[in-house]
């Protein structure tokens, strides 16, 4: 906020009331002396004649209007600025919201593949744990079969 009021609208007033203001400064300045010895104690040997100080008086209400008419209107701006700068804190809020969710979600959703990725190891070498006992005991159950068979013959042969 502190750039944006102090670069852009600084920028901005330049631009806008550049020309007025240069035009104003040599009555505003004349406006500043002279008011200063309007507002100096009265006495009866002013160096200011009456005449004068009606005209100065009149410079002074004249920039008095222009002047509450620019100040209105950076007043304005800054209303604009500030209302735009807190609907931008309220998005900015609502994404950091949504941020923090997604990557709830996203952690969540890590962890879960992770326990898959494990129980699909850990499936896949029981698989192939089965498979060697299957083999083995396909092994053994041949070995049998081959002792019975030699076997029988033994017997036939005693027989």
């Amino acid at each position: 906020m502190e750039g944006l009021s102090r670069g852009v609208l600084l920028e901005r007033m330049k631009e806008e009331y550049g020309s007025m203001l240069s035009t104003e400064n040599s009555s505003i300045a004349s406006s500043a002396s002279t008011s200063r010895r309007i507002e100096a104690p009265e006495s009866s040997c002013s160096p200011v004649p009456k005449l004068h100080q009606e005209a100065v008086s009149h410079e002074e209400h004249g920039c008095s209007g222009r002047c509450k008419v620019i100040v209105q209107r950076i007043m304005e701006q800054v209303r604009t600025e500030t209302e735009q700068w807190s609907q931008m804190q309220e998005m900015l809020e609502q994404v950091r919201e949504e941020m923090e969710e997604l990557n709830s979600s996203r952690d969540f959703w890590e962890d879960r593949a992770l326990d898959s990725e494990y129980l699909i190891q850990y499936l896949r070498s029981a698989v192939e744990e089965w498979k060697q006992k299957a083999v083995s005991s396909n092994d053994k159950a041949n070995e049998l079969q081959a002792q019975v068979v030699m076997l029988k013959e033994e017997i036939h042969s005693k027989i």
